[in-house]
């Protein structure tokens, strides 16, 4: 009887440090889903990709900062048909907050497309967000397309103007953001629960299992590789 009342002591003190640690050092995970839409000599062509961030404040310890964010998914794949596929990239272009940690908060308008210098502040926002929201199509990640599928040395950046490498009569109409279950974890990572993150640019890119990480010359350095991208742009588990 005193071994239960020791061990039932125990359970809880163990419970309340970890409700005071995540007082102290809230976290929240969220998904959302990238849309891109485009036309294609007057045909309408979409595609989206769910994707999960998660926002956590941490100590402040051999002065790491204190967010820390992270986040898994894969590119946003629009295939145009015959000419080609465009890919929304896991890779901040011209806007640096396109990237996708912090996407959401420049489609739902944070200041500066950052969070409050209190993290506590900004996680608690970051949990009323629902909803969609417009993009503007200078605030997309980096858009690449392959001029051969099998060959990743062959990526070109693509501007939001995408007739330049896609043809006349080709071109973006629209990018939204839209917040989706993000369901309850574990059950979440095994398809029981939320809205699944996407799986299919592993099926379009042949290669990109072999990366391993690595860059897309097959280096673990950039210094040969077209615009710097390695594995972890096209997917991040």
């Amino acid at each position: 009887m005193k071994l239960l009342r020791l061990a039932t002591i125990a359970i809880i003190c163990i419970g309340a440090v970890v409700l005071a640690y995540r007082m102290a050092y809230p976290s929240l995970t969220l998904r959302y889903r990238l849309t891109l839409e485009a036309e294609v000599d007057g045909q309408p062509k979409s595609g989206s990709g769910v994707i999960e961030v998660t926002y956590t404040k941490q100590p402040q310890i051999a002065a790491q900062p204190e967010l820390s964010v992270s986040f898994r998914g894969e590119a946003v794949v629009l295939d145009l048909g015959k000419r080609g596929t465009l890919f929304a990239l896991l890779k901040p272009d011209t806007d640096s907050r396109s990237g996708p940690e912090w996407i959401v908060l420049r489609a739902f308008d944070f200041p500066g497309g950052s969070l409050p210098r209190l993290v506590e502040e900004g996680i608690k926002q970051l949990r009323r967000l629902s909803g969609k929201r417009e993009l503007p199509l200078g605030s997309l990640p980096m858009l690449v397309r392959f001029r051969d599928m099998n060959d990743p040395l062959t990526a070109e950046r693509v501007r939001p103007d995408i007739a330049e490498q896609f043809g006349s009569g080709a071109r973006l109409t629209r990018a939204t953001l839209e917040i989706v279950p993000t369901g309850i974890w574990p059950f979440n990572s095994f398809g029981i629960s939320g809205e699944q993150l996407t799986r299919v640019v592993q099926g379009r890119l042949s290669w990109l299992h072999r990366l391993n990480g690595g860059y897309i010359d097959g280096e673990f350095t950039s210094r040969n590789a077209p615009l710097g991208l390695h594995g972890g742009d096209f997917q991040r588990s």
